[in-house]
């Protein structure tokens, strides 16, 4: 199923933080070219390289993003792609006040790594050292030094999340050693000598590199985990725009929106789900009632002039099963207890009052859709339904 077209409309959020990036791209280049001998002609040729290469990134971004390939991608934000572009901007440039062969490239990759993936991360990364390059006048010895530095970083990413202390170990010595060695070694191969002055910026960049990774990376970690959690918290607040206009439309639906917030993020919870997936996918699943037909687009619309985390885009794109099945856990979640409250909010109270009639609408309602086949693609076993239909069923209150 293609992307709706409201889905690929850019909101005024995101293109504040794409001009930010693309104002960051040219003070970064001037900057670079502050106190070296370049004309005002090459100058304005970089300037232009500044721009077609921008413009090329940021259309690869958009893909990637709607592509759920960016890492985090359930928070993914153009946000955090420019606060991640920043430190790196930082670094090369103060990698011009650095001996030759020792700028501390092979940060570029631990700073990109919490916002893009290595396809992103290792063009931005080779662009950055061929400015610096032509700006600097390097020499190809120390291009493909810095070069090799980058591409080593960013393959090294994904082990930056390793749990195991035996892989974490490793990972900082390797840091160290490509921190070490690099440099000395293209600077040998550049002049033919060596001295204690290049083993000490040597020794010194091993160092930094493996201080970085042992504190700067578990903080990312913690920071993006933290970010991930509050951002479905925004979301869900009284005080949020998004909702408070559900409430002025109609507080029926801001209720039934609660009551399936509640359920989903429960029962998401009992199977080891994204409870805080389900739970805002859950309170936004119909938000398209209150822009009408076509119900789903609009939605969708909304979602994404609000920025909405791109797997509850996809939750809310599977809504009712219409245009595509439930294809995640979360989606069969939100889809099944949405149409179980539903029920029973038709049901007058004196009905539901009895536990015994409260547990035949659930096992009821639940068989029939599962025996409908509209789970099917979902991923969700067998085994994982039974434990949310029983989790439903020894739930004190479903309203």
């Amino acid at each position: 199923m293609e992307k709706t077209v409201e889905e690929n409309n850019i909101s005024s959020k995101r293109l504040t933080y794409c001009l930010g990036m693309g104002l960051l791209f040219l003070a970064g280049q001037v900057l670079l070219c502050l106190g070296q001998e370049i004309l005002l002609d090459q100058l304005l040729c970089l300037v232009t390289l500044d721009i077609s290469f921008f413009l090329i990134f940021m259309l690869a971004l958009m893909k990637h993003r709607l592509l759920g390939e960016l890492p985090q991608k359930q928070s993914a934000s153009y946000q955090k792609v420019f606060l991640s572009v920043l430190p790196a901007w930082a670094v090369l440039l103060a990698g011009s006040f650095c001996p030759h062969f020792f700028t501390p490239v092979l940060l570029i990759g631990i700073l990109l790594f919490p916002a893009m993936d290595d396809v992103l991360a290792l063009g931005l990364g080779l662009y950055m050292v061929l400015l610096l390059g032509i700006t600097q006048s390097l020499s190809l010895y120390e291009i493909v030094c810095y070069s090799l530095l980058v591409i080593c970083g960013i393959l090294l990413t994904p082990y930056l999340q390793g749990r195991e202390k035996t892989s974490f170990f490793g990972i900082h010595l390797l840091y160290f050693v490509l921190g070490f060695l690099l440099p000395i070694v293209f600077y040998y191969l550049s002049h033919h000598t060596l001295g204690i002055r290049q083993v000490l910026w040597g020794l010194g960049d091993g160092i930094a590199y493996a201080f970085v990774v042992l504190a700067l990376v578990p903080w990312l970690l913690q920071k993006n985990q933290t970010e991930l959690e509050g951002s479905y918290r925004l979301f869900l607040e009284d005080t949020y725009p998004l909702v408070m206009d559900i409430r002025r439309f109609s507080m029926a639906e801001y209720n039934h929106g609660r009551r399936v917030s509640r359920l989903a993020g429960v029962c998401a919870g009992e199977i080891g789900a994204d409870a805080p997936c389900a739970m805002m996918a859950g309170f936004y699943y119909r938000l398209g009632k209150m822009e009408g037909e076509p119900e789903i687009d609009n939605a969708l619309r909304l979602a994404n002039n609000h920025c909405f985390p791109t797997d509850v885009m996809a939750v809310m794109e599977e809504y009712g099963g219409i245009l595509r099945l439930p294809q995640t856990p979360e989606s069969a979640i939100v889809h099944m207890v949405d149409a179980l409250v539903t029920k029973i909010e038709l049901l007058d109270q004196d009905t539901m009052s009895s536990t015994w009639n409260q547990d035949m609408v659930i096992y009821q309602t639940l068989n029939e859709l599962s025996q409908k086949g509209i789970y099917d693609e979902s991923g969700l076993s067998i085994n994982q339904f039974l434990k949310i239909r029983e989790k439903l069923v020894r739930e004190d209150s479903l309203l």
